[in-house]
């Protein structure tokens, strides 16, 4: 495992940056990428605003961030 920096939605209305734990190994039709930037996006707004989309309610806490700007050194990288 190796430890990556997160942006946590605890609660609505309530961020916290969390280390968590990344699986370090790839199988055999994975690809590791190599993250540059990670965006907050309309979604993400949406839950820290409301708690919820439509009939999702966010019940526990939830890494936030999915728009990515990533790069991949080689294929087997």
């Amino acid at each position: 495992m190796a430890m990556q920096k997160a942006l946590v939605l605890e609660e609505q209305h309530k961020l916290a940056i969390r280390d968590i734990d990344l699986p370090l190994a790839v199988g055999p039709t994975d690809v590791r990428i190599r993250l540059h930037t990670v965006g907050i996006c309309g979604s993400d707004v949406h839950y820290f605003t409301h708690g919820r989309i439509g009939s999702f309610v966010v019940e526990a806490p939830m890494v936030l961030g999915h728009c990515l700007l990533y790069t991949s050194p080689s294929p087997r990288d």
